[in-house]
């Protein structure tokens, strides 16, 4: 099962405060979450811009509701096929 998840935004600030927000999880901090800052897949958004990939170990739950306090776009959901699909 894959567990990668991606989360999109309307601005560059809004992605690199979203991972100053990570780094300082305890998660983050310990492995069982790698973070990583990319550019938009075109898959999912023909714009331009900057998203954060979280690859989470196989028995961590992604809760997308961490996120209420940080301005984003879309959450997607890396499937089985390859694509991402909307959370």
């Amino acid at each position: 099962m894959n567990n990668e998840y991606l989360i999109t935004f309307h601005t560059h600030f809004q992605a690199l405060t979203c991972m100053r927000i990570l780094e300082k999880n305890g998660l983050v901090k310990n492995g069982s979450v790698v973070i990583k800052l990319i550019p938009v897949p075109r898959e999912v958004s023909s714009s331009c811009g900057t998203a954060v990939r979280l690859n989470l170990k196989k028995d961590i739950v992604f809760d997308k509701n961490y996120f209420n306090e940080i301005e984003r776009d879309e959450f997607f959901k890396l499937g089985e096929d390859g694509k991402y699909i909307p959370v």
